[in-house]
């Protein structure tokens, strides 16, 4: 059902892959490093557009939806393990996000609240990362740990894209992410 990662992801995924394997808490480190550079190169792209479009139709949005716009790239990041709570760089690198109490695959909402701390203490959560591999600030929150798991190429998430049914733990998600973000708005002054 799944693919393994054989080295044929390319260079970079082999080396990474190499380097990670070396060290355990130097794999948790490297795999957050990866999917913030992975995320960032699909949100970024989507932040422009997003401006774009609000800049070109600024005159034809309130308040609201222009806030819901700005941080909608930021909702795509912190929903980086929605899929099978595997992450693109947890496919590469072979971990996974598991619930504590049940050791199956975290659900979606588990992965989402995990994620909450990465846009306020980014630095922190990687400095934790080394400290404890398994669990950084944000699993502890939603009561995760990251296992080893099989690695995978990054397109099987487009199969998890395909199995995915509509989930009461979505509108937990978005409920969660719009009083999350009206927060950081209220705390950035440009943004009121």
């Amino acid at each position: 059902m799944t693919e393994t990662n054989n080295n044929n992801d390319g260079i970079i995924v082999g080396e990474i892959s190499k380097i990670a394997n070396s060290n355990p808490r130097i794999n948790r480190v490297l795999s957050m490093l990866l999917d913030h550079f992975i995320m960032c190169l699909l949100i970024v792209p989507l932040g422009f557009l997003i401006f774009g479009l609000g800049a070109l139709m600024k005159d034809n949005l309130n308040n609201g939806i222009g806030m819901v716009l700005v941080f909608l790239p930021f909702f795509v990041y912190l929903n980086k393990d929605f899929f099978n709570a595997k992450s693109p760089a947890k496919r590469i690198l072979g971990f996974q996000v598991i619930d504590r109490k049940t050791n199956n695959p975290a659900n979606e909402l588990q992965c989402f609240v995990r994620n909450l701390t990465i846009c306020v203490a980014w630095p922190l959560e990687v400095i934790v990362g080394l400290i404890n591999p398994e669990r950084r600030i944000g699993d502890f929150l939603a009561n995760t740990k990251v296992i080893t798991s099989e690695k995978q190429k990054l397109k099987s998430i487009f199969t998890d894209l395909k199995n995915t049914n509509l989930k009461i733990n979505f509108i937990g998600i978005l409920i969660i992410g719009g009083i999350y973000f009206y927060g950081l708005s209220l705390l950035l002054p440009s943004m009121n």
